[in-house]
């Protein structure tokens, strides 16, 4: 699937690449808006979805909260801060392997992802003492 490059798109993905920081489509369109101000928050979110069909980046859903995009599509899993919502890069060593219970008998693990939820260090330092 080819996609043609657009000053927009390309705006989008540079922010990506230099901004990694499991955007939302809204940050990515706050971001870019004032350079691009005919920009819309559809064509980001359309750019999100070819740039996700085509393995640009990897969508990541953590129940009702917006998608965040994330521009390492290599596998590894992330850290969930409770209070502000940061995402952080972590890695295993290996693939886990898994015990499905025989309820999930044939069932084919295509892809999988870990989310360990905390408080981060700055979030913990602005606490009161």
């Amino acid at each position: 699937m080819g996609l043609r490059v657009t000053p927009q798109r390309e705006a989008i993905l540079n922010f990506l690449i230099h901004h990694n920081e499991h955007a939302t489509v809204d940050e990515i369109y706050q971001a870019l808006h004032p350079t691009f101000p005919s920009l819309s928050v559809s064509t980001v979110y359309n750019t999100m979805k070819h740039f996700r069909e085509i393995g640009l980046v990897k969508e990541i859903t953590f129940g009702d909260a917006a998608s965040r995009f994330d521009i390492n599509v290599m596998p590894h899993h992330h850290l969930v801060c409770k209070k502000c919502g940061k995402l952080f890069d972590f890695y295993l060593p290996q693939t886990p392997a898994f015990t499905l219970p025989p309820a999930a008998a044939g069932f084919e693990v295509e892809d999988y992802h870990l989310e360990v939820k905390g408080t981060c260090l700055s979030c913990r330092n602005s606490e009161p003492k």
